[in-house]
């Protein structure tokens, strides 16, 4: 039990809990299928901050989309099946784009072009260059450029980060991922982009770094961070070995990786341990500093705790849900729109996070090395091993 655990009232630093908009932002979903999207529908439904006026899916007409559509269009929004029409919706301010990787840059930009403001699902994108046309693109036409990695804006996270800042565990030496998650070869099947390297001429890199951990780095990045703006630390000297265990015919790439780098500036020791072949999902993120150490579980509620000594002095729990009509992200958007304020996920904070990703799959040289699925037996003493060594693991 730990000495003193934070009221769930508390919020972080001001900075990160602009007030709310006076007039809500006239926002369009864009994609309605799938795991994301109808939590999307949720917190934008729920949200006094935002008006959900328009939706598209070029599936629309199909049943299995009724519980998306009937709250949109029984508050007399529209839908519209096909995308480039709703962006001529001249009621429409913003979209907020929950679509496979790869068109995460082309509708980005198209949004922009027809004067949009854009909130795209992580990652940003997966290819640096895509994230920089991204950004030139949100500044050429003054629109806000904004990523929906909604665990960047729990309280527990923010908090712990300040206590961080502040010094209470002292110079961050080491910090360790483990983004542990069980899927199945259904998973890899689900879709026609899932697991796979390239739409067409379009990245798509929908490997475990980019899909699952991908909100697990860029927290460890942020925590991990000097800066006064919540924003990932980037990485130096990036080491990975990837593998993939799954026996699913799409999958293209990695459902395991391996990666060290340090953190830039401080120099703390990075390790990554991903994997889509553990039995249950867990998430852990620890940092290690000189006078003790912090984590944060971000596969169940988001606790953030420090140890001093050993001993746990304090531990920040989060003073909301996710997409229950107040997630900071969503808020920080709105603001951004109304006030200029900088939204807590820029695009250029953000882009950070696709550098370090696309960088390890270039430091590997694209080599994904395909295993039995019986080595997976291994696993999890090799993951154990590696976070407490930073030795890369051989099967």
């Amino acid at each position: 039990m730990s000495d003193f655990i934070h009221d769930v009232r508390m919020n972080p630093s001001p900075a990160w809990n602009p007030p709310p908009v006076t007039d809500p932002i006239r926002i369009a979903q864009i994609g309605l299928r799938g795991l994301v999207a109808p939590q999307h529908v949720a917190e934008l439904q729920k949200n006094p901050n935002f008006r959900l006026v328009a939706a598209f899916d070029r599936r629309a007409g199909e049943s299995e989309l009724a519980p998306q559509i009937a709250p949109i269009t029984s508050r007399g929004g529209k839908v519209y099946g096909d995308y480039h029409e709703l962006l001529t919706d001249a009621n429409v301010e913003a979209v907020c784009i929950a679509a496979p990787h790869h068109l995460h840059r082309q509708m980005s930009l198209e949004a922009f072009s027809s004067g949009k403001h854009v909130l795209v699902e992580k990652p940003m994108a997966v290819h640096p260059e895509d994230c920089r046309a991204m950004i030139e693109s949100a500044a050429a036409v003054k629109k806000i450029g904004a990523v929906q990695m909604q665990h960047a804006g729990r309280s527990s996270m923010l908090m712990l980060r300040d206590k961080l800042r502040a010094g209470a565990i002292g110079k961050i030496r080491q910090v360790k991922v483990a983004s542990l998650w069980s899927r199945d070869e259904k998973y890899y099947a689900r879709s026609a982009w899932a697991g796979r390297k390239m739409i067409g001429p379009a990245w798509n890199l929908d490997g475990v770094m980019f899909n699952q951990a991908c909100h697990h780095i860029a927290q460890a990045m942020i925590l991990a961070s000097s800066e006064e703006w919540p924003i990932p630390a980037p990485l130096d000297d990036i080491r990975a070995k990837l593998y993939r265990f799954h026996e699913a015919p799409t999958l293209e790439m990695e459902d395991t990786a391996f990666v060290t780098a340090t953190v830039a500036g401080d120099q703390a020791r990075f390790t990554l341990a991903a994997t889509t072949c553990n039995a249950v999902d867990q998430v852990e993120i620890e940092l290690i500093g000189e006078k003790g150490r912090a984590t944060w579980d971000g596969a169940g509620k988001g606790i953030g705790r420090l140890f001093i000594q050993g001993q746990s002095v304090e531990e920040f729990n989060d003073d909301r849900g996710i997409f229950t009509g107040d997630s900071r992200v969503f808020n920080s958007f709105a603001a951004a729109i109304r006030t200029g304020v900088k939204p807590i996920t820029d695009f250029a904070a953000v882009a950070r996070l696709t550098d370090a990703i696309f960088a390890c799959y270039q430091q590997a040289d694209w080599k994904i090395s395909k295993v039995p699925w019986s080595a997976t037996r291994s696993l999890p003493q090799k993951i154990e091993q590696f976070l407490q060594t930073g030795e890369m693991p051989d099967f």
